[in-house]
């Protein structure tokens, strides 16, 4: 019902409009060299203990690359923070640290909302600067423009949104480049269907301030926008904040049913969704 009064529907890229994968272990790969050749089996090491769930630094915690702990937030209450090697810190060390709310950025207070994140919070620890992985981002998605990237595309999706997009508004908001998303919507066969996109979006930082553009943009209420995405920190929570509708695509399974407007595990789910319109 939430999708019929909708005037506008936004979409994450990454994650959410195709689900593979082994781009994450290309670019953590690249990293891994930009340290000393000793170094590299426990960069290795480390990043398979995240990715497997067994280690401090994992999806829906925040690293704080001053302090190198992992932290548990809400709206910026730091409410557990844990040192790498995951011990927790006492609730008098938390308090001490974090007297005010943390204020999420994209080098030194990040939120780890998906897999993009594991390889270069990993690198930092490891003496790694930002800018480098940084750098080594922009190498894979060169690399995912390419030949040699094959992906999936989730069955349904292309046709949905072709026929979603002749009653909705559909916005593309991601934070990743204009000219590697292009070339990965054009292999999804979604080229054509986005009334509007963005990239770059530099959410969560800037979450809010897009929607409000979006809303304004449209001439419509924030309860007409539905937002779609796999990351809760970044595409979920500031719009719902203001009023928008959500599905939250949770891959890893560590929400709950009031995360959400709606929750599923696939996008799959939500092509579904759109198909019973």
């Amino acid at each position: 019902m939430m999708l019929q009064s909708a005037k506008v529907i936004v979409f994450d890229l990454d994650g959410t409009l195709y689900e593979d994968t082994h781009h994450f272990d290309y670019y953590a790969r690249l990293i891994e060299q930009l340290l000393p050749e000793p170094l590299q089996p426990e960069f290795a090491a480390q990043y398979a203990a995240a990715i497997e769930g067994r280690h401090a630094v994992r999806i829906g915690r925040v690293y704080d690359a001053h302090r190198d702990l992992l932290l548990v937030q809400q709206a910026g209450e730091v409410l557990e923070a844990y040192h790498w090697d995951g011990t927790p810190l006492s609730e008098d060390s938390i308090a001490e640290l974090y007297p005010e709310p943390i204020t999420l950025d994209l080098t030194d207070v990040v939120s780890i909302g998906d897999i993009w994140w594991i390889p270069p919070v990993i690198g930092r620890h490891m003496g790694i600067p930002s800018s480098m992985t940084w750098e080594k981002f922009e190498e894979t998605r060169k690399w995912m423009m390419g030949p040699e990237y094959v992906m999936n595309p989730i069955p349904g999706l292309a046709d949905a949104l072709t026929r979603l997009s002749q009653m909705k508004k559909l916005v593309l908001l991601t934070n990743s480049p204009r000219s590697d998303s292009e070339v990965i919507l054009e292999k999804l066969g979604l080229a054509d269907v986005f009334d509007h996109k963005i990239f770059m979006g530099m959410k969560p930082v800037r979450s809010q301030e897009h929607f409000r553009e979006l809303a304004k943009r449209y001439d419509c209420s924030f309860g007409e926008i539905v937002s779609i995405g796999d990351n809760w920190v970044n595409d979920i929570d500031p719009p719902r904040e203001l009023g928008c509708l959500t599905i939250f695509i949770d891959h890893h399974g560590q929400s709950d049913a009031d995360s959400a407007d709606v929750v599923v595990r696939r996008m799959g789910e939500v092509v579904d969704i759109f198909n019973k319109m």
